[in-house]
């Protein structure tokens, strides 16, 4: 495929001289071209192939890998919309386009290669011993582009086991330019009430890239926006993914955000939040909560009249609950478990689907409001039925406890979005399989 061959609406994500990877897809041969550090005139050819999962390029690989050369070819990876490149010592890179992996084809990238790449993205020469010394980096990485703004990853280093018997793999997510509006992340006005109380806990769950921080940030856009009620904003990222300068720029509001980030502005997530209680916020935002004590300072927080979001990994509502009550040892856990009970106000747990038409993805979510009636009944039940009445609930049976709940699960949302013909029946099936039976055991605390 030559320059002029490409319809001028498949190069609507160039912005720039650099058009990097743009793609245009059509059916399963994916064609896009490609420009590593030459002029305009010398555009590179690259072909996907969705049934084998390849895909191969005319420029060649033969020669090192260099910082620029990477630069060139991460920051073609952005204009093309690729979410996520994993790279290993000794093995081809991966691309990942809307859910599926490419494979590059050509020669593996050299440990030498990959040892360069990451003191490229993470600015120190130490990062491969300090992974060496069992140590896991995460950090964020910018490259500018020739007539726009920089691009911006999140970018994770660990050691792995390989050839050499040490080996080093880097994934890289591209972040956005800028954070979304609750509309572009399929929020409607009543999510977005059932998600602003004026105190107490909120929490975003799912697994690795299912977008609970991209719905976070949009969750952060209104209120930055929101002018009837202007806030003050602590964000605490590991690292930042999106920033909101333009939000306010351009908003009138008086609202304002400070950002920190961790192992460059705070130590950990628990000290971050004890810090932001002594800047007066009116939100908290703590980019991800697993551990006991952040956990335990996100409810502490919560529990002081704050505002808090934060997000977790887990599958589902009751799952959501079940692990937050997990972390805390057993003498604690009875505690622990009132604060969380009069403190959390809504859980939203949401997987990426799909599109019926092949070009993109789609949120599917589950959620639960924890009013007042489901707090007070929260606490007349042992902590440890409270996964399992909660998925009664959600499935609309009533327990002993007569526990009512304003919510919606996967399977409700799929046939949303299945009746809006965004989503085909197979992927409603696979994503949003039916309760099972075996799953309703109480956990043995």
């Amino acid at each position: 495929m030559r320059l002029q061959d490409v319809d001028p609406k498949d190069l609507r994500l160039a912005t720039n001289k650099d058009l990097g990877l743009m793609f245009n897809h059509s059916g399963s041969d994916n064609s896009a071209v490609s420009q590593v550090d030459l002029p305009v005139s010398q555009i590179l050819q690259m072909h996907f192939d969705d049934q084998s999962g390849t895909a191969t390029c005319s420029w060649s690989l033969d020669g090192r890998i260099s910082p620029a050369l990477f630069r060139q070819f991460i920051r073609s990876a952005a204009y093309a919309r690729v979410s996520d490149v994993t790279l290993q010592s000794n093995a081809q890179p991966r691309i990942e386009i809307c859910g599926k992996l490419y494979r590059l084809e050509g020669r593996a990238w050299s440990a030498t290669e990959i040892e360069s790449i990451l003191e490229e993205t993470y600015g120190a020469a130490s990062g491969a011993a300090e992974i060496r010394g069992q140590k896991t980096l995460d950090y964020s990485y910018e490259t500018p582009c020739l007539d726009g703004p920089k691009q911006r990853f999140r970018v994770n280093a660990t050691g792995i086991h390989g050839s050499s018997g040490f080996d080093i793999e880097i994934t890289l997510r591209r972040l956005p330019d800028d954070p979304p509006q609750p509309s572009e992340v399929g929020l409607e006005s009543g999510d977005i009430r059932l998600m602003t109380p004026d105190s107490g806990l909120v929490i975003f769950a799912g697994a690795t890239g299912s977008g609970k921080s991209t719905t976070m940030a949009a969750l952060t856009v209104y209120h930055l926006q929101n002018s009837a009620h202007p806030v003050k904003i602590v964000d605490i990222q590991a690292p930042i993914e999106f920033t909101y300068m333009t939000t306010c720029r351009e908003g009138c509001s008086s609202s304002m955000i400070g950002q920190s980030e961790i192992g460059r502005h705070l130590p950990d997530f628990a000290a971050g939040v004890r810090s932001a209680l002594r800047r007066k916020p009116h939100i908290i935002m703590v980019g991800e909560a697993r551990d006991r004590e952040t956990i335990s300072a996100s409810l502490e927080a919560a529990l002081t009249g704050h505002l808090v979001y934060t997000t977790t990994h887990a599958g589902s509502v009751d799952e959501c609950i079940r692990r937050l009550l997990a972390v805390f040892t057993v003498s604690e856990r009875r505690h622990r478990a009132i604060d969380l009970a009069t403190s959390l106000r809504f859980i939203m747990v949401q997987k990426l689907l799909p599109l019926r038409s092949g070009k993109g993805q789609t949120a599917l979510r589950e959620w639960m409001s924890f009013d007042s009636d489901v707090r007070e009944t929260l606490l007349l039940i042992p902590s440890r039925k409270w996964p399992l009445r909660i998925r009664d609930c959600m499935q609309g049976r009533i327990s002993q406890f007569g526990l009512h709940c304003d919510s919606r699960s996967f399977q409700q949302s799929a046939r949303q979005l299945l009746t809006a013909g965004l989503i085909t029946q197979e992927a409603a099936e696979q994503y949003a399989a039916p309760w099972h039976d075996q799953a309703r055991d109480e956990p043995k605390w």
